[in-house]
């Protein structure tokens, strides 16, 4: 049946659908009516949205721990990501609605076994960038401090250096983001909540990590003797 009055607050004219079919000479038979208007809500809505998000296609955001190869031990290196929500515009039961991946948790394995601390990070925050004029980065900041680097000559990719340094070859962090999806109908600003999450897993270059060792020197660092 036709729908005589409108929808009510909070639902969603579904226009009727029709369908032309082809006959055996090429021409397309009268249309035909499957379906009457109908009122749709975000409940009615939901199941396919849950579809089409677990579909979307997440580029991995990029991952970066700020330092300079070698990464040195006793270090707090800050760690951040470039992930931002996105948007993306689908036609869902004849409804047009924008459905929104959102990065809520970020997962990060810093690949340092013989940390005390752990070598996993959970946080909720992307992280930030070091730049000229801020803090030194400390604990608070999103981040990781290596320690011990393992047994030279026993434990894969350390080894010791013609300087007699304990390094780590081949070092390489890896971060898992966590998306949250939501949905709502074009031209409202309601959103609903999708069940479920999807993730992504972004992993840097390798690098090395030393340690620092003290040496005694004669120049200051513009090169003036001192001893």
């Amino acid at each position: 049946m036709e729908i005589t009055t409108p929808c009510e607050d909070g639902e969603y004219t579904l226009d009727a659908l029709w369908v032309q079919r082809v006959q055996e000479d090429g021409t397309y038979d009268d249309a035909e009516q499957l379906s009457d208007d109908q009122c749709v809500t975000p409940a009615d809505i939901a199941a396919q949205a849950r579809r089409e998000f677990k579909s979307m296609k997440i580029a991995a955001p990029e991952a970066t721990v700020q330092g300079n190869p070698p990464m040195v031990v006793n270090v707090h290196y800050p760690a951040y990501t470039s992930a931002a929500p996105l948007d993306r515009t689908v036609t869902l039961l004849g409804v047009p609605v924008v459905l929104r991946a959102e990065p809520t948790e970020y997962t990060w394995d810093f690949d340092d076994p013989y940390s005390s601390t752990g070598s996993t990070l959970t946080t909720t925050s992307p992280g930030r960038p070091w730049h000229e004029g801020d803090a030194t980065p400390d604990e608070s900041w999103v981040g990781h401090t290596y320690g011990q680097l393992g047994t030279p000559g026993k434990d894969a990719g350390t080894g010791v250096d013609d300087k007699g340094n304990v390094y780590r070859a081949g070092v390489a962090v890896t971060l898992t983001t966590t998306w949250q999806g939501r949905f709502r109908v074009q031209g409202t600003s309601d959103w609903t909540d999708i069940p479920g999450t999807i993730s992504t897993t972004s992993t840097t270059n390798p690098t090395t990590v030393t340690e620092a060792r003290t040496r005694l020197v004669c120049e200051d660092l513009e090169g003036n003797a001192t001893c």
